[in-house]
């Protein structure tokens, strides 16, 4: 269930980006454009990372953790491509399936250690625990 959430989030976010970048061209406001294309860039590339962080669960974790990471992967790749095509003009070249792995995990691993260094400097408070004694 939590990696169904995490990947339901990050292509939400993905989709969310990718309606806006239409609505940027279509109303031809160019800056609405340019920053809808670098969330799609931030999606598509940190999918993986986006699904780990939203479903809650560790990179090393279990069956869920290995089910977002490799979905996710597979999903920011596809995505990162089709990004890469459409900037070349909308022509296929091989440099977009070489550089779209190197995006994909950069991304994912840098937004990763963020995320974890972020943990380490604030954690979670704890629940306090209520005597119901008195």
């Amino acid at each position: 269930m939590q990696a169904f959430r995490g990947l339901t989030v990050a292509f939400a976010f993905f989709a969310g980006s990718f309606a806006l970048h239409i609505l940027g061209g279509a109303t031809d406001e160019g800056w609405l454009f340019a920053i809808a294309v670098g969330l799609i860039y931030f999606a598509a590339t940190g999918f993986p990372a986006i699904a780990l962080i939203v479903g809650g669960l560790r990179s090393g974790g279990g069956r869920q953790a290995q089910l977002a990471l490799g979905v996710g992967t597979v999903a920011g790749l596809v995505f990162t491509i089709g990004a890469l095509w459409a900037t070349n003009g909308r022509a296929f070249a091989w440099w977009e399936f070489v550089l779209a792995p190197a995006l994909v995990s950069g991304t994912s691993a840098m937004l990763l250690g963020l995320y974890r260094r972020g943990r380490r400097r604030c954690p979670r408070p704890r629940a306090q625990v209520r005597s119901t004694l008195g």
